[in-house]
C-alpha cells in the first residue's frame, strides 16, 4: 500500500510559531527584570512598599553629609524617619539597609494586632549627628510604638572618618588592646553603679552582661568634641521606666586607653589609669594574700596594713568571698586591689577551657556582687598557667618573685628572715590571709620593709617596674 504524499505546512502556521516563541521569549525576560527588581528594590521587603511616604533631601552643616526625611502620614501605620546620605556607598547601604530592615519590622509588628482600625502604631527615627575633628557619629534613635502603649527604644551608631568613609569601631578606638577595654568596662560598671539618679533602677546582672569586656558589648557610641557617650538600649540595664540610658566620659579622662589618632594633647591629672611615679631611684615591693577572705585574719592584715600606709593585693578565692561580701567592700574602700584567684583553687592546667572559664567566671560575678566591679588582676592557684589559659581569660596573670612559706611553717617568726634573705627592689612576696602565723608575723615584716625605705604598692602598680 503507498503512503500518501504529506501535506505541505500553511506559512500562517510558521507565523504562529515564530509569534510563540517571540512572546514565550518576551514574557520570560519580563519576568526575570521583574524578578530582579524586586529583589533589589531599594525597600528590599514589599511590607514597606505598601506604605506611601515622602522623601525629601536637604544639606546639613557638615560637609559632605545630606540628611533625608521620609514621613508617611498612614493612618494607621504612620512614620517620621531621618538619616544620613554620604559621599561612601557602601556606608549608604549599611544605613539604609538598617532603615528598611526597622520600617519592616514596624509594619510586620503592626499587622500582628488584631485590629488596626483601634490600634495605632509609630515609628520614629531620629538623627543627632556629631564631629570630632575628621570624624564624624550619626546617632540613630529608633522608637516604635504599637497600639498607643507599648513602645521600644533603641540605638544604632556609626562613627566615620569624614576623609575615607572608613567606619570606626571600639577595637580601633581602644587601639585592639585587651587591657584597656577591661579598664574602660569595669570603669562604666562602677560609675553606673554610683549614679545616685539611677539608684533602685539599674539591674546588676543586665548590667554586668551588658558590659561584659568583651567588644561587642560596645558597639553603640558617639564622639564629641570633649567626651565619648555610651548608649544602652531602653530596658538594657534597668528598669524599662529609665528610657534609653547613656554614658558618658571626658576624652581627657580615658586619653590613656585611646588609640593615637584619638587621643587629645592637653594632658590631665585625673585619668582613668592613675599616674605611676615611675622613679628608679625608689624601691618598691607589692604585698599580696592569697585564699581569703576570712573573717578574723584578714580584718587584723588591714589592721596593720593601716597602721603602716601601706597597699597590697587581694587575691581571693570565689567560694570565701560569697560567704563575706562586706568583708570583700572593706577591702576595696581601704584601698587595697582585688584580685581574682579561682572559684575553688584547682590546678589550672589539669582542667578542660570550659572548666578554667567557669572558675575564673563564677569568682567575678561574685566580687561583682560584693562590690559592684570586677577584679582588676588574676594569680592562678599553685602559679599554675601556660599561654593557653592567659590567652583564654581577660585578665593579666600574675604570681610572685618571693614566696614566705607561711602556708608551710605556719611559724610566725619564719615569716621576716625568709622576706629578709630574698628581698629585692620590686619584689612581688607571696602570702596567705588565712593563716593566724601570718597576721602575728606581719607587723615585724612591715617594720622592716618601711625601714629599708620600701614603698607599698599594688600588684598593677609595681607591673610598670616589670615591664
Amino acid at each position: 500500500m503507498k503512503n500518501k504524499p504529506r501535506k505541505k505546512r500553511g506559512p500562517w502556521i510558521d507565523l504562529l510559531l515564530i509569534g510563540a516563541i517571540f512572546a514565550l521569549g518576551g514574557a520570560i525576560v519580563f519576568l526575570t527584570n521583574l524578578n530582579e527588581k524586586s529583589l533589589f528594590s531599594k525597600g528590599k521587603n514589599a511590607a514597606s512598599n505598601e506604605i506611601t511616604s515622602d522623601i525629601s533631601e536637604e544639606e546639613s552643616s557638615f560637609p559632605g553629609v545630606k540628611i533625608i526625611t521620609d514621613i508617611s502620614n498612614d493612618e494607621k501605620m504612620p512614620f517620621a524617619i531621618q538619616y544620613p546620605l554620604t559621599t561612601f556607598e557602601a556606608l549608604n547601604e549599611a544605613i539604609t539597609t538598617y532603615i528598611d530592615d526597622s520600617k519592616d519590622y514596624y509594619i510586620s509588628m503592626m499587622r500582628l494586632q488584631k485590629d488596626l482600625k483601634k490600634h495605632m502604631g509609630e515609628l520614629n527615627i531620629r538623627l543627632d549627628t556629631y564631629q570630632y575633628e575628621h570624624y564624624y557619629s550619626f546617632v540613630l534613635t529608633n522608637k516604635v510604638t504599637l497600639n498607643n502603649l507599648e513602645h521600644h527604644s533603641k540605638v544604632k551608631t556609626f562613627l566615620i572618618d569624614s576623609k575615607t568613609g572608613q567606619v570606626i569601631d571600639i577595637v580601633a578606638l581602644l587601639n585592639e588592646d585587651l587591657k584597656s577595654l577591661e579598664t574602660f568596662s569595669s570603669h562604666i560598671q562602677s560609675e553606673i553603679l554610683k549614679d545616685p539618679k539611677l539608684k533602685g533602677k539599674i539591674s546588676q546582672d543586665k548590667l554586668m552582661l551588658a558590659t561584659k569586656p568583651e567588644w561587642s558589648s560596645f558597639s553603640r557610641f558617639a564622639l564629641k568634641e570633649e567626651s565619648l557617650v555610651i548608649y544602652f538600649d531602653e530596658g538594657e540595664i534597668a528598669d524599662p521606666s529609665a528610657g534609653l540610658l547613656t554614658f558618658e566620659m571626658p576624652l581627657s579622662f580615658i586619653n590613656p586607653l585611646l588609640a593615637s589618632d584619638f587621643q587629645i594633647a592637653m594632658e590631665s591629672e585625673e585619668t582613668i589609669i592613675p599616674k605611676v611615679d615611675l622613679d628608679p631611684s625608689k624601691k618598691h615591693v607589692a604585698l599580696t594574700f592569697d585564699d581569703g577572705p576570712h573573717p578574723k585574719v584578714t580584718k587584723q592584715i588591714l589592721t596593720l596594713l593601716e597602721k603602716y600606709d601601706a597597699k597590697a593585693t587581694f587575691f581571693m578565692l570565689g567560694s570565701r568571698v560569697q560567704y563575706y561580701p562586706s568583708l570583700v567592700g572593706e577591702i576595696r574602700d581601704a584601698g587595697h586591689e582585688i584580685g581574682n584567684h579561682s572559684w575553688s583553687h584547682p590546678v589550672l592546667t589539669k582542667l578542660s577551657a570550659a572548666e578554667v572559664t567557669k572558675e575564673f567566671e563564677s569568682t567575678e560575678q561574685a566580687i561583682f556582687n560584693a562590690i559592684g566591679q570586677y577584679s582588676t588582676v588574676f594569680r592562678p592557684p599553685y602559679g599554675a598557667t601556660n599561654d593557653s589559659i592567659k590567652a583564654l581569660l581577660p585578665r593579666t596573670s600574675v604570681n610572685w618573685t618571693i614566696d614566705t612559706l607561711d602556708w608551710k611553717h605556719r611559724n610566725a617568726s619564719s615569716l621576716l628572715p625568709i622576706i629578709q634573705k630574698t628581698i629585692h627592689n620590686n619584689s612581688i612576696i607571696l602570702m596567705h590571709d588565712i593563716h593566724q602565723s601570718t597576721a602575728d608575723g606581719l607587723e615585724a615584716v612591715l617594720v622592716y620593709l618601711q625601714n629599708e625605705g620600701y614603698e607599698f604598692l599594688t600588684v598593677t602598680e609595681i607591673l610598670n617596674y616589670h615591664k
